[in-house]
């Protein structure tokens, strides 16, 4: 189950309550296209994997001081922490590496922290989320104002080039 984040208490609550479970939190807007694509399969996983990780969804215009806290400037981004380290960070509705991300971290909870190898991964994670531009959309830079909101990148709101990628 996926649960949708209220307040700043109630995600502080939601990590707290999360014990050394693999926390997934999704930051998205109602308005973003690729958030709303990507939500279905996060509603799988988060069923699949209810035992082991626990799911959360932030709505960055609902919870702006947690989407600052966090440093997001583009939806969807996920965020995987476990025993309160962040272990990855990714931008974009690429399903597929949801998946992957999932999978590898739920049976993490033995493994020892490998620092050339994580930094490994967050290089390629950058990579990957600037080719996956099409299925982002970005906030403006003043988040006070709603209309400083830039529109989804060319090409988001297009679903058979989000599913491409």
């Amino acid at each position: 189950m996926v649960h949708v984040v209220q307040s700043k208490e109630d995600f502080e609550r939601q990590l707290s309550d999360a014990g050394d479970k693999l926390i997934v939190i999704d930051f998205c807007a109602n308005w973003c296209g690729p958030c709303k694509i990507i939500a279905p399969k996060l509603e799988e996983l988060a069923a699949q994997y209810a035992e082991r990780a626990v799911v959360l969804k932030v709505n960055v215009d609902d919870n702006e001081e947690i989407t600052i806290e966090y440093n997001i400037t583009s939806m969807p981004t996920f965020v995987f922490i476990k025993s309160g380290e962040v272990l990855e960070v990714f931008v974009g509705g690429n399903s597929d590496k949801l998946t992957k991300s999932m999978e590898k971290f739920v049976g993490d909870a033995d493994e020892s922290f490998d620092e050339d190898s994580h930094l490994q991964q967050q290089l390629s994670i950058c990579s990957e989320s600037i080719a996956s531009a099409s299925t982002v959309c970005d906030l403006g830079e003043d988040m006070d104002d709603p209309h400083d909101i830039t529109p989804c990148a060319q090409g988001a709101m297009d679903k058979s080039s989000i599913l491409e990628n």
